[in-house]
């Protein structure tokens, strides 16, 4: 009877999610420059904790963006107008220093589909604010979901990006 329950217990916890323990990154804006006319948008960063080497194993991992108020960045949630971009390492003389490669889209209200935001579409929902809040984001199998403190991105600055000024 207690082999039953032992395994019972093994089998229950091995479905919850464990407590990372990982330290919250904080991230410091650098830059933002659009590649090449794509509406991909790089925003450089650098952080005080290694983000790329938080866990051996991952899902998913990447810079997670919200261009209105909704800063609920857990995967579960779907933010309706939003950026979510890759993150690498930049090679250089400054350690911790990353570039995401950021695509901003918009859901369709009820339909499932997306619509990308670049120049027209996306400097209008900038000139309605100061700055978007991203953050960094890693979805293992093992633990949590990861975050990092929120960044703040100048508008101003993927206006220009957007703009070509």
């Amino acid at each position: 009877m207690r082999k039953v329950l032992l395994c019972l217990f093994i089998l229950m916890s091995a479905g919850c999610s464990l407590n990372h323990g990982k330290p919250e990154a904080t991230l410091d804006y650098s830059s933002v420059e659009e590649l090449r006319n794509t509406g991909l948008y790089q925003i450089y960063f650098s952080a005080d904790v290694d983000v790329l080497q938080l866990f051996k194993s991952r899902i998913g991992q990447g810079l997670v963006c919200a261009l209105e108020d909704d800063l609920d960045f857990s995967e579960a949630h779907h933010i309706k107008r939003s950026g979510f971009g890759l993150v690498e390492p930049v090679a250089g003389d400054l350690p911790l220093r990353y570039r995401a490669n950021v695509i901003f889209s918009e859901s369709e209200s009820g339909k499932g589909g997306e619509n990308y935001l670049d120049g027209e579409t996306l400097v209008p929902l900038l000139k309605q604010r100061d700055f978007i809040s991203c953050v960094f984001r890693v979805q293992t199998t093992t633990y949590k979901t990861y975050f990092s403190k929120v960044m703040r991105v100048p508008t101003s600055e993927l206006i220009k990006a957007a703009t070509k000024q």
